[in-house]
């Protein structure tokens, strides 16, 4: 009986350290080359819209918080990542009540958020926001229509 626990112990014990850890979010961003993004940003939109936006970390850098506003529209949203697929995946509300998923992706160097959201009434509506090294070191961000298959449509625009 003893000698069975003890094999028992051995065997789990090799799984244990044998299995590899999961990467972490800390890891996945930088990894992506990503860590420039977090910080704060102010810029204007293509029509002069004032425009803030920030990532940062929160919760032992577990999760990541976006929040921002364009004109009278302000939005909170956060990454962590998906337990069962190890997938860095958003979740995110606006100030009108949509609510949106989405999935974090490398694009051609940039980085993509590519988003599901749903009206208060139920609508549904994709689109991406990529997030790109502007000249200067400022942060890029690209409204892109996402097609029935989940690429971007180019040029980017909304």
């Amino acid at each position: 009986m003893l000698l069975r626990k003890l094999m028992l112990g051995a065997a789990l014990g090799g799984l244990l350290f044998s299995t590899q850890a999961q990467p972490s979010l800390a890891d996945l961003v930088s990894e992506a080359q990503a860590e420039w993004m977090f910080g704060s940003w102010e810029g204007t939109t293509s029509d002069g819209t004032a425009l803030t936006h920030s990532f940062k970390w929160e919760l032992d850098k577990k999760v990541v918080v976006m929040s921002g506003q364009a004109g009278a529209m302000s939005y909170l949203g956060t990454a962590s990542l998906d337990q069962s697929t190890g997938e860095p995946k958003h979740v995110g509300l606006d100030h009108q009540g949509n609510q949106s998923t989405g999935t974090w992706a490398d694009e051609g160097g940039d980085v993509a958020l590519r988003l599901e959201s749903t009206t208060p009434d139920g609508a549904k509506r994709k689109m991406a926001v990529v997030f790109g090294k502007a000249s200067g070191g400022g942060l890029e961000m690209r409204l892109h229509q996402v097609d029935q298959w989940g690429y971007l449509d180019y040029p980017a625009g909304m």
